[in-house]
């Protein structure tokens, strides 16, 4: 699967959970971390250095949250050179859930 998504000012939520989705069903083992911070970017998170060999993100809208309190974050790996990875199974636990939480607290805003 090519991993790219052109995010533009017709991108709307449902572009993204869409592509979310699509992320969730792929039969990968690694999702580039590129590919995620366009769509961090997009929902509004902020990319806050981690420790070690993880990255965080914030968003104000999870300060509702008890669970996040604005932050959430995966453990990525490299591969060489200035690629970095996620593994899917970290994205499938860890990020698509807050990233769909992001996006439905986006949609009740509207």
């Amino acid at each position: 699967m090519k991993f790219k998504i052109k995010i533009d000012e017709n991108t709307s939520l449902e572009d993204i959970k869409n592509e979310l989705e699509k992320l969730k069903k792929i039969n990968v083992t690694e999702i580039p971390l590129n590919h995620i911070r366009k769509i961090t970017v997009f929902l509004g998170c902020e990319e806050i250095q981690g420790i070690g060999s993880s990255i965080r993100f914030f968003n104000e809208i999870l300060l509702i949250n008890p669970y996040y309190k604005g932050y959430f974050q995966v453990h990525k790996i490299h591969k060489g050179g200035n690629k970095e990875l996620i593994r899917k199974s970290d994205y499938v636990k860890y990020l698509y859930p807050v990233l769909t939480i992001i996006i439905d607290l986006l949609n009740e805003q509207k």
